[in-house]
């Protein structure tokens, strides 16, 4: 599957599981409080969080979806991996506007509706999650696939092995 996030702020993207996810904040938060929340929740393993640009770069990102298979790309930019569970057969690819939004007005939902077009059939479970950015957007270079900003691939788990407890290559 490939999806083209092509319209909001991608400083920061986003796996959500939205059925879980507890997106509200607070009316005034702060750029700490925020990221303190996603790590939370990424402990909870309801969403995992990516800092995609050092230097505040909007880019129209192609993602490509893999489930079910072990990769061995040796050659990317850079690579995380996370786990998240999946309750409702689905999850969504979110941006820094849905995110932030949801953070801040308790009566707004993941997806909004520029991100309902991003999301991802998948079964039920926990999922391994390996992120892999081919496309440095700071430096507007590739490493490896040049097809393909971003991978996601999914490989469902029956244990989970260790929790993330901070966003991807987050540098504040």
């Amino acid at each position: 599957m490939k999806l083209c996030m092509d319209f909001g702020d991608t400083n920061f993207i986003g796996v959500a599981n939205t059925k879980e996810y507890q997106s509200f904040v607070d009316e005034d938060w702060e750029l700490d409080q925020l990221l303190n929340h996603f790590s939370s929740e990424m402990k909870k393993g309801n969403i995992l969080v990516c800092q995609m640009t050092e230097e505040g770069i909007e880019h129209s990102w192609n993602v490509e979806v893999n489930i079910g298979t072990e990769t061995d790309i040796d050659t990317y930019f850079r690579k995380a991996t996370g786990y998240i569970n999946v309750t409702n057969h689905q999850l969504y690819l979110v941006d820094y506007d849905c995110l932030t939004m949801v953070a801040q007005f308790e009566d707004q939902l993941v997806p909004d509706e520029n991100c309902s077009k991003y999301r991802i059939d998948i079964k039920n479970g926990m999922y391994k999650l390996e992120l892999i950015q081919f496309y440095n957007v700071d430096q507007d270079e590739y490493t490896g696939n040049d097809q393909t900003d971003l991978l996601l691939n999914f490989i469902k788990m029956e244990h989970v092995e260790e929790t993330v407890n901070e966003v991807f290559w987050c540098t504040y």
